[in-house]
């Protein structure tokens, strides 16, 4: 039997049967250990104990492995292949190859450049459209409101006193719902939008209507300042009334005076919401055009340079 020491137990590690390390201690390592169970210290007094390490399975390992763990040691490992001493030299081909390589390019199909063909646009050509935007907003326009708003409440004013007589002389007739307008010649014309008046009841409001002067007065005056009040305005900014093409024209036919006047709940009626002043244009105004918003603009011109 014979023991070898390992050269520096600082860097290497003893690999023994079942993979037990022992790096904290300096045993030899045993080069036929297969049927050892039992291993001896060598310390320098004979009296110590024997130290037992468990049995090995010599199935599984080899009689003993070191490993080396010194920096300068752990190099990777190198395959030199030999050198053959053959020389590699093209070789003609054959006549059977050169044949075989004629078919088969004889049996593949060529490849084919077709050239397009310029295809028609499917999309219509582009046309320019001049599009007409409108006016800016006077700045006019807070004054015109102004004037419209005190033109409302005198309006107002003269058509409750108006009803109120007409209750207290003709009470069926105040019953009835109605409306008015002003026409173009600046007389009163009643309206029948809820169907209640016959032709008796119209014509007997009519001439009530006109004979009425102050209710007549106001009238005439509110047209002239809601004509001021649109013309004033843009068709794309502010309150959007510069779209409306009202005149005296076509008064009559875009605005109900009477119902700007009708009684207001705490929740709106929609009798009420079509009454609104904005809503009507909206329902019944004539809206302007180019040619329509540059003859107002002349107009306008015209009576301020007058």
């Amino acid at each position: 039997m014979s023991w070898q020491r390992p050269a520096s137990t600082s860097s290497r590690f003893l690999l023994w049967c079942q993979g037990v390390f022992r790096p904290d201690t300096s045993l030899p390592a045993h080069k036929h250990c297969n049927n050892l169970n039992t291993l001896v210290h060598p310390t320098p007094s004979s009296s110590a104990q024997p130290r037992r390490y468990p049995a090995y399975t010599p199935q599984s390992w080899i009689d003993e492995m070191v490993i080396s763990l010194t920096p300068g040691n752990n190099t990777s490992p190198t395959i030199t292949l030999p050198n053959s001493g053959i020389t590699l030299t093209p070789q003609p081909l054959t006549d059977a190859q050169k044949e075989a390589l004629k078919n088969a390019a004889a049996n593949t199909p060529a490849v084919i450049y077709h050239p397009s063909t310029e295809v028609p646009a499917t999309t219509e050509p582009m046309e320019a459209v001049d599009t007409w935007i409108g006016r800016s907003q006077s700045s006019e326009f807070p004054k015109m409101v102004a004037q419209h708003s005190s033109s409302t409440e005198s309006l107002k004013t003269s058509y409750q006193a108006f009803k109120s007589t007409l209750a207290s002389v003709y009470p069926d007739l105040a019953s009835k719902k109605f409306g008015f307008t002003i026409e173009a010649n600046g007389n009163l014309k009643a309206t029948n939008s809820a169907g209640e008046l016959n032709k008796a009841d119209t014509e007997q409001l009519n001439t009530l209507l006109n004979a009425s002067s102050g209710l007549k007065a106001a009238a005439a005056t509110y047209r002239e300042t809601a004509i001021d009040l649109v013309d004033a305005d843009s068709p794309w900014s502010g309150s959007y009334l510069g779209r409306y093409n009202l005149t005296k024209e076509n008064f009559a036919d875009s605005l109900d005076l009477g119902a700007l006047f009708i009684p207001k709940t705490s929740t709106p009626s929609k009798e009420q919401s079509d009454g609104m002043f904005f809503n009507q244009l909206a329902y019944k105004g004539v809206l302007h055009t180019q040619e329509t918003e540059a003859a107002m603009l002349a107009k306008r011109a015209a009576e301020k340079a007058a």
